[in-house]
């Protein structure tokens, strides 16, 4: 890390915004970005769902993926561990534990969200990705990870099942639950 970015990181780490708002460093600087009830909503309907449907599993999100790299590391919106690898006190994982990844898509994160972090959570391994977009009321499953990109892509209007494969299992997630912007 350069020096620029390691003062950002510490600016980052003790600014305090509303849940309400995400903080995005961009070119231009940092932009404070709304965040849609359709987004919490859903992103809290994803997490009852795994609640339910994954005994012994604990949903995670606004978490950390680690190792950082090129500078980059993705904050997913959900994922789950197992219950015996969740420690309460971290809000960084390493991206060897998180099974599926989850990034509910808001106006500012649309591209990013599409174009930019499959290649990140494909060259991290994670078996899964989910999009899912409140702004189209459709989702896209992106699975087998190989080579920097997902080979397998799924993709469907909200109102159909979603069958995410977690660890030798399947979670499957109604999107009839999620709300549409």
């Amino acid at each position: 890390m350069t020096i620029a970015e390691d003062w950002v990181a510490g600016v980052l780490e003790t600014l305090r915004v509303p849940r309400s708002v995400r903080l995005r460093l961009t070119r231009n600087g940092l932009t404070v970005v709304p965040v849609t009830q359709a987004h919490l909503t859903t992103q809290m309907r994803i997490f009852g769902q795994i609640d339910a449907r994954m005994p012994g599993w604990q949903p995670i999100g606004e978490f950390g993926v680690l190792p950082a790299r090129e500078g980059y590391m993705p904050e997913p919106d959900i994922s789950a561990l197992p219950e015996d690898q969740w420690n309460p006190r971290s809000s960084e994982f390493h991206e060897g534990l998180l099974p599926f990844v989850v990034e509910v898509v808001s106006p500012e994160s649309k591209n990013r969200d599409y174009s930019t972090e499959p290649e990140h959570y494909a060259l991290r391994g994670i078996p899964a990705y989910l999009i899912v977009d409140v702004l189209a009321a459709s989702w896209t499953l992106l699975t087998q990870p190989e080579n920097g990109a997902y080979q397998c892509s799924r993709s469907g209007p909200f109102g159909k099942e979603i069958d995410i494969p977690v660890a030798e299992r399947t979670l499957t997630l109604d999107s009839s639950q999620f709300m549409r912007v």
